[in-house]
């Protein structure tokens, strides 16, 4: 079956943050077989694309890890999407309603598929914001894995957590430069992120290093086996959330968050939030490039 190597959240080969694209054919893969392949890939996340399991989606979409599934991964998701359209897959009804459903873990979602540009860009909706407080002892327990202080932390940004699809913990910093700075403890960061039931610790703060960014981040996450992220889409839409639930960005407004530069691999999320009916509706997008294709033999 084909497999892809497919650089989200950029238009230039080798940045951004590679997915693994496993286009499955009709048999019987289990989840045994799906974490197998991901551990191969060895991707941050590889994601399987099959037919959908119910009526009315036009995919289906599983996401692993190297060492475990996770539930929603927005790079995989643009990636894959992005993919199937660059190289002629994806139907001619979904390029000219401009729009495809995936069913995932954290229920259907709607993906949308902009060809109007020189390369294809796609952007997902995700789940409504959900949002947790932080206790003071689990706080200063994620800033000493991260090696970091109080005075680190800017006062003026939420330090909680979101979830559009997966929890993660946000920590605004001051400066970019302390960003650049970090080296996490990822044995004690993995610890406290799985008691508090996040996915990631995602570090951010206002200042970006290219202009036409609005905000600067990182993303740790070895509770599910991955150190650092280059380029995090659900994290980015659980952010966008956060920042909406505490009333810091201007509704409808498209906000771009850059990540991966201390890693080599920078990369761009867009990502905007649009209230309806007193509730919080998250996008988040972006490009991305095929980098690698080829065939997967490795039976069931």
């Amino acid at each position: 079956m084909e497999l892809w190597l497919v650089d989200a959240f950029t238009h230039l080969p080798l940045t951004g943050n590679p997915a693994g694209v496993v286009l499955l054919d009709g048999g019987a893969w289990t989840p045994e077989w799906m974490q197998r392949v991901s551990r191969e890939v060895n991707a941050s996340e590889t994601v399987f694309v099959s037919l959908p399991e119910h009526p009315g989606a036009d995919y289906r979409l599983r996401y692993f890890t190297p060492t475990a599934e996770v539930d929603l991964c927005g790079h995989a998701t643009i990636g894959s999407i992005v993919a199937l359209a660059s190289l002629g897959r994806l139907p001619n009804r979904i390029l000219q309603s401009g729009h495809c459903t995936v069913d995932t873990n954290v229920g259907r979602l709607v993906v949308r598929v902009d060809a109007s540009g020189s390369r294809f860009a796609a952007e997902m909706q995700q789940l409504s914001p959900e949002q947790r407080e932080v206790d003071q002892p689990s706080k200063l327990e994620l800033l000493r894995a991260l090696g970091l202080d109080e005075d680190d932390v800017h006062p003026d940004w939420p330090f909680a957590m979101c979830s559009t699809g997966l929890w993660d913990v946000f920590v605004p910093l001051r400066d970019r430069q302390r960003m650049a700075q970090l080296r996490p403890d990822f044995h004690r960061l993995a610890t406290v992120n799985r008691r508090l039931g996040a996915t990631s610790t995602h570090v951010y703060c206002s200042q970006a290093e290219e202009a036409e960014n609005d905000f600067h981040c990182r993303d740790f996450s070895p509770a599910v086996g991955i150190s650092e992220d280059p380029v995090t889409g659900t994290a980015t839409g659980a952010l966008m959330g956060l920042l909406a639930l505490h009333g810091r960005i201007q509704e409808s407004r498209t906000y771009r968050f850059e990540q991966g530069y201390e890693m080599g691999r920078p990369g761009q999320v867009e990502a905007r939030a649009e209230l309806f009916d007193g509730t919080w509706q998250i996008v988040v997008g972006g490009t991305a490039h095929v980098t690698i294709t080829g065939t997967l033999h490795v039976p069931a």
